[in-house]
C-alpha cells in the first residue's frame, strides 16, 4: 500500500485543488517507494535484464548501500529471492531497487 499525503497528490495533479492555486516552478518528479521484486537472484533484480557491467554494478551497490546486506546473505548477491521478495526484510526490499 502506497501512502502519500493530500499535499503530494495535489502537487502531482492527482487531487483537485478545492480553493487557491498551486504553482510549481521548474520540473517536478515523483518516485514511488514501493519495492518491485521478481523471483530470481538479488543481482538479477538489480540488473533487471541489462548486461552485467562490473564498474556500473559496483557503483550501484555503493550508492544503495547494499554491501552490508550482501554479507548477511549466504550467497551474497547470488541469493535467490522469492516472489515479492519474501526472503528479504522490508528495508532490504526498498534498498534493493536501483
Amino acid at each position: 500500500m502506497i501512502l502519500q499525503s493530500s499535499f503530494l497528490s495535489t502537487l502531482i495533479a492527482e487531487l483537485p485543488i478545492a480553493s487557491g492555486k498551486c504553482v510549481v516552478q521548474g520540473t517536478l518528479s515523483y518516485a514511488s517507494q514501493e519495492a518491485w521484486i521478481f523471483s530470481g537472484t538479488v543481482r538479477q533484480n538489480i540488473l533487471f535484464g541489462l548486461p552485467f557491467e562490473r564498474v556500473r554494478y559496483d557503483r550501484t551497490i555503493e550508492a544503495c548501500a547494499l554491501a552490508t546486506d550482501f554479507t548477511q546473505f549466504e550467497c551474497g548477491d547470488g541469493t535467490m529471492v522469492g516472489e515479492r521478495g519474501i526472503t528479504l526484510s522490508g528495508g532490504q526490499k526498498v534498498n534493493s531497487k536501483s
